[in-house]
């Protein structure tokens, strides 16, 4: 991480607990990411991300910025405590949420009633319903998993498979995994970590995490208790990180055995980890690229588009996009993190070169929708339909050795 991947950054004190909006690009002056809340978060992680969410939005081809906004709360805070740290926290970050610099979103430990919280302090009244980005972000993370298993030597069935951080994203990916063609042979949680060689029944999972949230790695039957340190090193096809930033690092990265790393977190590998699992021919997709489904597929859903075609946009297009890059950085020698890194910067130059105000057509269409006077099938066709054409312009993009 280099200081000139933050364009500018702001930090509160609010009580002793410690606020941070680091902003890693605008693009048509705003950019938005979430706020990640916890008692250990350092700048770094919240730099980190919001570069994260830079090249994510780049990569993808959504017209903002990327951003990302931390709350460090003290030890012991009570639920009641924290309402009121995320109210102050929302009228001090109310002149950069109004002109639009910067929109926070639901992230780590940041459900919708904190946010609602936050824009309530900043003067704002978020709806009853919010879109559900973990449901997205499965969408996307199977669809990257798809796509490996068609492009890479990875043979016999069913393939095994390695969740770190099974929590919502999690859950919901279990479900989208075929028995016959993939076994969850661990898992962890933030309150354990378990095993069992012949597999875990996605419903059984679904049904444990309901019941018992992330305890549910003492209520399944069949399953033997493991270390966390165990299931990142587990011996499996697939190992999907979807827990903290740079869970995979200098400490353990000689550890991990999976033979393709898809990740659902944000920025889960260091620098150096990722260069060393490419040294030893561990093929690890960016998480910006894997997780976008929680940007780009939900953009999609708000903007009228239908769960239905937005499986079909992400199983064709975005499947597709995510096939070229394992073939071309493959076909380079190179990392597809490094890949994938050189696109969304290309992207990104290209877009900030070229940004300025939306066509006098999208503008009109943008506000009829917004008052309810355009029918959401309407504009979701013609939404879908820009980001099929601008999916297949990144595939292309990819393909084009001058770029890469």
């Amino acid at each position: 991480m280099h200081e000139t991947t933050t364009q500018f950054l702001i930090q509160a004190d609010i009580g002793g607990h410690v606020a941070t909006v680091a902003i890693g690009s605008l693009l048509n002056g705003t950019s938005s990411g979430g706020l990640r809340i916890a008692e250990d978060l350092d700048l770094e992680e919240i730099r980190t991300l919001a570069w994260e969410m830079t090249l994510k939005f780049s990569f993808i081809g959504l017209p903002r910025g990327g951003g990302k906004s931390g709350l460090k709360l003290l030890p012991g805070t009570t639920p009641e405590e924290k309402r009121a740290v995320l109210e102050e926290l929302g009228r001090r970050m109310a002149p950069v949420i109004r002109s639009g610099i910067y929109y926070p979103g639901m992230d780590m430990n940041c459900g919708p009633d904190d946010l609602r919280a936050l824009y309530r302090g900043a003067g704002f009244t978020l709806g009853e319903t919010m879109t559900d980005t973990s449901y997205f972000t499965a969408i996307s993370v199977d669809n990257a998993i798809q796509a490996c298993v068609a492009e890479l030597p990875l043979t016999g069935r069913p393939l095994t498979v390695a969740i770190e951080g099974y929590g919502s994203v999690g859950n919901y990916l279990a479900q989208r995994l075929q028995p016959e063609q993939f076994r969850i042979v661990t898992l962890s949680t933030a309150r354990g970590a378990v095993a069992c060689d012949t597999g875990f029944q996605p419903e059984l999972l679904s049904q444990a995490r309901s019941l018992h949230g992330d305890e549910l790695v003492h209520h399944l039957p069949g399953a033997r208790v493991v270390t966390k340190e165990e299931v990142l090193a587990a011996d499996v096809d697939i190992l999907v990180p979807a827990a903290r930033t740079w869970s995979i690092h200098a400490g353990n990265m000689a550890k991990i055995r999976a033979r393709v790393v898809v990740p659902a977190a944000n920025a889960p590998c260091t620098a150096q980890s990722s260069a060393f699992l490419q040294e030893r021919n561990i093929f690890c997709l960016p998480g910006f690229v894997t997780n976008c489904g929680g940007v780009y597929a939900s953009s999609l859903y708000d903007s009228g588009v239908g769960k239905e075609k937005i499986e079909e946009i992400s199983a064709r297009y975005y499947r597709s996009v995510v096939a070229a890059l394992v073939r071309k950085s493959r076909e380079l020698g190179i990392s597809p993190v490094v890949l994938a890194e050189r696109v969304a910067l290309a992207r990104l130059r290209e877009k900030q070169s070229t940004q300025g105000s939306p066509g006098r057509v999208a503008k009109i269409m943008k506000r009829l929708f917004s008052k309810g006077m355009l029918p959401r099938s309407v504009h979701g066709r013609r939404i879908a339909a820009g980001f099929v054409e601008n999916l297949c312009l990144l595939e292309a993009q990819i393909r084009d050795e001058r770029v890469c």
